[in-house]
């Protein structure tokens, strides 16, 4: 009881707050949810995960095999959207939506926090390679969904995606990562850019579900939050030793790859206007229950 209450109150409801502040500003002024999210994308985030993996003291051996990890779990993931989404009967753009729903994970401010929580400042390192592979996760697999999902053929689809600069910052950091220590002139500034995509993902979100309507989508809507919740779970203490993750590094896995849908998630969303109501809504209920089911997880682990 005592961890449920400490997860809550100092990992949950931080967010919410955020959140909560992304609500009223977009009650209060004129937001302009596009900025906020090209904003994240084209300069925050690619400043984030640059600076992550150049400054990660993960051995490389591990960073690497959880990359391997993030990867399958993301095409495992993907493919369960489309055959749900299939098995129901959703349109295509629908079914996209479900996967960038569910195959993407907030392992960044929620998961790092409570990987620190629970599993020490070790444990923290390898949620951090997990959170800078599923940036690269996003800025392709969930910019494709996004994009092809409003249609367009394959090929405009994929030239969008490479538009996005975080694959290359992801590239460019794994080449320069163990060389020589980068000047102070450039990663200060690119660790400080990096450091705001988190408040400002979380008002974007606040943004994003003060203009939502819930109501009609209530069936989907759970279907999304069950299968990022539950399935999710699910698939990775299956997956997790099949890749050839044991211990610490299981652990990590299984507990960041069970996070609420990723905020980032509904950037793409809003930057390919793939609906991202429903993004944001299953990103805002898996959120909310994920102070439920995260506790139940790991105290399972941890015991």
């Amino acid at each position: 009881m005592a961890l449920a209450w400490n997860i809550f109150a100092n990992n949950v409801l931080p967010a919410f707050v955020v959140i909560g502040i992304g609500v009223l500003i977009d009650r209060r002024m004129a937001v302009d949810k596009r900025t906020l999210s090209r904003l994240a994308i084209y300069v925050l985030t690619p400043s984030l995960v640059f600076s992550s993996i150049v400054q990660s003291e993960v051995d490389p051996g591990q960073f690497g095999l959880m990359i391997v990890y993030v990867l399958v779990f993301t095409v495992v993931m993907c493919a369960i959207g489309l055959i749900v989404g299939w098995i129901l009967g959703w349109t295509r753009k629908a079914a996209n939506a479900l996967v960038l729903s569910i195959a993407f994970t907030n392992s960044g401010n929620l998961g790092l926090s409570i990987i620190l929580f629970t599993f020490g400042i070790d444990g923290f390192g390898l949620g951090a390679a997990f959170f800078v592979a599923t940036n690269l996760t996003t800025n392709t697999f969930a910019a494709f969904f996004a994009a092809h999902g409003r249609g367009g053929n394959l090929r405009q689809t994929f030239l969008q995606v490479l538009k996005l600069p975080g694959i290359y910052a992801f590239v460019l950091a794994l080449l320069l990562r163990g060389g020589p220590e980068l000047p102070l002139v450039i990663m200060r500034p690119t660790t400080l850019i990096g450091q705001a995509q988190i408040p400002i993902m979380l008002m974007m979100l606040g943004v994003q579900l003060s203009q939502t309507e819930f109501g009609r989508q209530y069936k989907e809507i759970s279907v999304g939050v069950v299968l990022r919740l539950i399935g999710g779970a699910a698939v990775a203490m299956v997956l997790a030793p099949l890749v050839g993750l044991t211990g610490l590094a299981r652990q990590v896995a299984i507990a960041q790859s069970s996070t609420p849908s990723a905020v980032s998630a509904a950037l793409m969303a809003i930057e390919f206007d793939a609906e991202a109501d429903y993004v944001a809504s299953v990103i805002f209920f898996s959120t909310l229950l994920s102070s439920i089911t995260m506790s139940i997880l790991l105290t399972l682990l941890v015991t």
